[in-house]
């Protein structure tokens, strides 16, 4: 993750915004202290960098102005004021209110928009973290100028930890999000290289949440552009996984650093399980799994789970603290796990059941979905074993 792409938006005004007679209208109501008059422009970010003047004004002398714009969808905005400072808002329809300090503007304050609420926490939480980078990349010049390897070795492991956390925290943030131009937003701060499988797969997640809308169509022809421009996007390709199909070979590290191929389970029903320690639906839907397993263990039925963590520490923890006593692997990829890529995992958990001869049986059964799926081709598979 590379946090230039947080300034995606920042490039010349290109149209004005049209306004259709079912939009939503809004106004932004601001009142910035210590502010000198000026004026303030807003303006919508669209997904595929283009951005819109939608209105300008010139403010008081005590720092207020209004701003009013029109939306058939929800979107993000930008309040752009001099000296490059702005104001980040997902609005939708009604008045926002917007106060803060002209010496301090990020620490903003914003009511009656619960999406632009939403989103400026997220912000806060990004400039943190930032700050922590920026602390962390002293301390690793401090180390190089010192000649200390040792330290300096350990410190770029934490820096590398601190990055693939950080890339999770986001992906996590835009896999959820219920507001689409803040999902919208914080994917776009991914790298499109390095982030490339998670993107793809936000993509088509995307349609699913918000289909039809212009921010979805936009961060598609914005995917589809960098896509074509990643020398890595042709290397692991994602299958079309159906019923009746040969199940595509995963072969990863254990915990303790071996390999586990799915094939060597070949002859029993096997569970391919996708999750990850910091999902919070994978949790709770372990204990159904752990179920199914100690139910049918004896029976010809094992689980080959896959896990999309980044942190192998909190990735042993949560196999210890759920009691997934069956076989685990993970690449330590995340999103960008190879596993994933081959079965278009666009969310988790997700499963596929596999059988005896290999080939795929169903995909993403859940409770009792996948305890009546057992108790069916279990009894079906021993009947037919009697016979």
């Amino acid at each position: 993750m590379k946090s230039k792409h947080l300034l995606f938006f920042l490039i010349a005004v290109t149209a004005l915004a049209a306004c259709s007679s079912k939009s939503n209208k809004f106004v932004v109501i601001g009142d910035i202290t210590g502010m000198p008059k000026q004026t303030v422009l807003l303006e919508q970010l669209g997904a595929n960098d283009i951005v819109a003047l939608v209105d300008s004004v010139n403010s008081s002398e005590d720092g207020h102005f209004e701003l009013s714009g029109a939306g058939a969808e929800p979107g993000l905005y930008r309040v752009h004021f001099s000296d490059n400072k702005f104001i980040l808002l997902s609005l939708d329809k009604g008045n926002v209110k917007v106060t803060g300090d002209w010496s301090s503007i990020e620490n903003y304050t914003v009511a009656g928009s619960p999406a632009s609420e939403h989103l400026k926490q997220f912000l806060k939480f990004f400039r943190e973290k930032v700050r922590d980078f920026n602390t962390m990349n002293i301390v690793l010049d401090t180390l190089r100028a010192r000649g200390n390897d040792s330290l300096l070795a350990q410190a770029q492991k934490n820096y590398q930890e601190m990055n693939q956390e950080f890339t999770q925290l986001i992906e996590t943030y835009a896999d959820t999000a219920s507001f689409e131009p803040n999902a919208v937003f914080a994917a776009r701060i991914l790298n499109p290289s390095s982030e490339a499988v998670f993107l793809g797969a936000f993509t088509q997640s995307l349609n699913k949440r918000f289909p039809g809308t212009r921010l979805t169509r936009e961060f598609q022809e914005y995917f589809n552009r960098t896509n074509l421009k990643n020398p890595n996007s042709e290397h692991v390709k994602a299958q079309n996984i159906e019923a009746g199909m040969m199940a595509p070979e995963v072969n990863l590290p254990a915990p303790d650093g071996n390999n586990i191929s799915l094939s060597s389970l070949r002859g029993k029903f096997v569970l391919l399980d996708f999750w990850a320690s910091w999902c919070g639906p994978c949790r709770a839907e372990n204990p159904n799994v752990v179920a199914a397993f100690n139910k049918f263990k004896d029976k010809n039925f094992t689980v080959y789970g896959v896990s999309l963590d980044h942190n192998k520490e909190k990735w042993e923890q949560a196999i210890k603290d759920d009691g997934l006593s069956w076989t685990q692997v993970s690449d330590l990829k995340g999103w960008s796990s190879v596993a994933a890529t081959i079965y278009s995992i666009q969310s988790i958990p997700s499963n596929v059941l596999i059988g005896p001869d290999g080939k795929v049986i169903a995909r993403n059964l859940r409770g009792s979905d996948l305890d009546e799926m057992l108790e069916r081709v279990l009894s079906e598979s021993g009947e037919q074993n009697a016979k």
